[in-house]
């Protein structure tokens, strides 16, 4: 890696400060000035970089795939990698990117899900989806955002779930489409969620290609051979 710096960046409107270099996030988390979060890119002797996440309270989280997407892209832009293919390691294992520059896409293969039914005392219908960190999908009729701004906080923050969890109430708009409203742990409303996309995908039951659109736009999944959700979207600097 080259010298210490900052970068601003969004992926589908998920805003990030991205450090690459140091590794104190106390440094930068007052620096967000609104971002959803912190992401600082350290050398990685397994990987192109290891990747660090923060949610706008200074929680550590497990996996971001927005910010995925916009570290690869700045990788490959500030010539820090010579490929456009990029392997970027974080807390949730290593994640290969393929960037497109373009057009500025990201394809990121994220991780092979786990799904299952929790009976949840107050929500019994939410599908829980282990994407290297902890989602929980709301399929409703009516709009999300509204529904998020209802039940968000309160399902995140619940006590079943001890240490927060990303809720994502979805909408079906045909066999391969649905739209998201997302509440993260640790931040509250965002314009989208990479791993919320993908766990709206894997709760649909769907085979890929599946488009999930949210305020900051649409990311589409689909499955690899190895049962891996893949991820494909915009990122971009601000």
């Amino acid at each position: 890696m080259k010298l210490e710096h900052d970068v601003r960046m969004h992926g589908a409107s998920n805003r990030f400060l991205i450090h690459v270099g140091a590794d104190e996030p106390s440094l930068f988390l007052d620096k967000l000035q609104g971002a959803d979060g912190l992401l600082l890119v350290q050398s990685d002797k397994d990987s192109d970089a290891f990747m660090r996440i923060f949610n706008a309270d200074g929680s550590e989280a497990q996996q971001c795939g927005n910010g995925l997407r916009c570290v690869a892209l700045h990788l490959v832009r500030s010539k820090l990698v010579k490929s456009n293919h990029v392997l970027i390691r974080t807390l949730s294992g290593f994640h290969t990117c393929v960037v497109r520059t373009d057009c500025n896409e990201v394809e990121v293969t994220l991780t092979v899900p786990k799904k299952k039914h929790n009976q949840h005392p107050d929500f019994p219908h939410l599908v829980y989806v282990d994407m290297g960190n902890p989602n929980a999908v709301y399929w409703t009729g009516d709009d999300p955002l509204e529904l998020r701004e209802k039940l968000g906080k309160l399902i995140a923050t619940h006590p079943i779930c001890p240490q927060g969890i990303n809720v994502h109430f979805a909408r079906r708009e045909g066999e391969q489409y649905a739209t998201c409203a997302s509440f993260e742990r640790g931040v509250g409303n965002t314009h989208a969620s990479g791993t919320g996309g993908a766990s709206v995908f894997v709760a649909s039951g769907k085979e890929g290609p599946f488009y999930v659109s949210s305020i900051g736009g649409t990311l589409t999944y689909h499955y690899n051979n190895n049962g891996e959700v893949v991820m494909s979207g915009p990122a971009s600097y601000e």
